[in-house]
């Protein structure tokens, strides 16, 4: 349903500046965090000119979608295998009872791991790491070990790749 004024505001910019409930974004905010996925370098000149708005005025949009924790940060994909790190392992845990703290603790301390959520079902963690060899795997898995219970498995391939949440 609009609100009052809102016919002329869309009139006035030409287009739908309609925001979705649920998330706050509009299809302009949606376009930009879209091209910013696919090239977080991406020059503010060229990504003004595919969301269709000025330079200061996309500046503005990420600068909100930054201050209210839309967007956390920017970086680069980086393939590991190019790294030396040919084995990508999922980590299952459980920790003992007691043992919660110390195998968190164990988790983060551990360069290898990359990521790491806590999960509901039987095991309480599933991590992914990055490791060099099936010996450089079990280093990391006797890490955790005194903590808990492990099951780990080797990622043979990735069909969907990590992506941008339904906008």
């Amino acid at each position: 349903m609009l609100k009052a004024g809102s016919n002329a505001r869309m009139k006035e910019k030409g287009r739908s500046d309609l925001r979705s409930e649920e998330t706050g974004l509009d299809s302009i905010d949606a376009a930009i965090l879209r091209e910013l996925c696919t090239d977080a370098r991406i020059p503010r000149a060229e990504l003004s000119r595919r969301v269709g708005l000025s330079a200061p005025s996309v500046a503005d949009r990420v600068r909100r979608l930054e201050d209210v924790g839309i967007i956390t940060g920017y970086g680069a994909r980086i393939d590991p295998t190019r790294l030396g790190y040919s084995l990508t392992i999922l980590i299952r845990a459980r920790p003992l009872p007691g043992e919660m703290k110390n195998m968190i603790e164990a988790i983060r301390e551990t360069p290898q791991i990359v990521a790491c959520d806590r999960v509901s079902g039987e095991d309480c963690f599933v991590a992914r790491a990055h490791v060099r060899d099936v010996a450089e795997m079990e280093a990391v898995i006797d890490r955790i070990v005194p903590f808990g219970a492990t099951n780990s498995s080797i990622v043979q391939s990735s069909p969907v790749e990590e992506r941008l949440v339904e906008l």
